[in-house]
């Protein structure tokens, strides 16, 4: 069997990434660490879909945990993950303004 190439592995965290709903938990966390609870709260999502979430961003690396008694903790294991998602926030507005931009030439 061959490596996974880097390709692979980015696909793997796109992947990942691409799902609203995770993106939302993603989005809270870059406030400081939370617990389930607070992010259910802060997402409006169902604490069951924010587990099942959860437990797949923490496969995939893109959350770490910390035990504090019963509760769980989660963080962003790694602060480049909310640059990244900065970045894609800043080429979709680039590409709405520009579509903007389009649509105003259009009308006139």
């Amino acid at each position: 069997m061959s490596p996974r190439s880097i390709f692979d592995l980015q696909a793997e965290l796109c992947r990942t990434m691409g799902n609203a709903a995770r993106l939302r938990i993603v989005h809270s966390l870059r406030e400081g660490p939370k617990r389930v609870t607070e992010i259910v709260e802060a997402t409006g999502l169902a604490q069951a879909k924010v587990s099942q979430h959860l437990a797949i961003l923490r496969a995939y690396g893109v959350v770490a945990t910390k035990r504090e008694g019963r509760e769980v903790i989660y963080r962003i294991a790694n602060p480049k993950l909310v640059r990244v998602c900065d970045l894609m926030r800043e080429v979709l507005a680039e590409q709405a303004s520009e579509r903007s931009e389009v649509f105003e030439a259009l009308e006139k």
